[in-house]
């Protein structure tokens, strides 16, 4: 692949690609580094022709951030919280951002994918590399999750 050529890949599929690692993520700096590395596989290694490329790139975004996650860990418990930054187009309540970090990434980026980009289960499962079945236990985990973590703080709000 040429220089000009991967330049325009970026152009064209960037944003999506980070915008797929933000939802595992919710950290701007993270997604940024699994959007990279997505890129930086496209160039040692791309992926053979026919294949569909802005799904192959969000795939291996979407692994990167995972990946990123499971060694952040010990840095998390080590320095306390990442703080997320949403891109633009993400923009998310606090109180809903606080409780999408406390979900488990599979959850969260179900969540996201479904309900905030209004994906079809079938492409949402696809995206994410999970199957339909796994899809809606996340989706339903998280969903379920979400009521009980948001639940406090909309019966403050009803009651000021």
């Amino acid at each position: 692949m040429r220089p000009h050529e991967a330049e325009e890949i970026w152009r064209k599929y960037g944003q999506a690609v980070f915008g797929a690692a933000w939802r595992v993520t919710l950290e701007a700096h993270a997604a940024e580094d699994a959007a990279q590395e997505a890129f930086v596989r496209l160039l040692q290694n791309p992926p053979p022709s026919g294949t569909n490329l802005p799904a192959w790139l969000k795939r291996v975004a979407i692994n990167a951030a995972i990946d990123g996650l499971r060694s952040r860990r010990r840095l998390v418990m080590l320095k306390g919280e990442f703080t997320a930054e949403a891109p633009p187009d993400l923009e998310l309540g606090d109180e809903l951002l606080a409780a999408l970090r406390r979900l488990p990434p599979d959850q969260r980026a179900a969540v996201l994918c479904v309900d905030r980009d209004s994906l079809t289960y079938e492409d949402a499962a696809r995206l994410l590399g999970v199957t339909a079945a796994k899809l809606r236990t996340d989706l339903c985990r998280g969903r379920q999750a979400l009521l009980e973590l948001l639940g406090p703080a909309q019966e403050k709000e009803r009651r000021a």
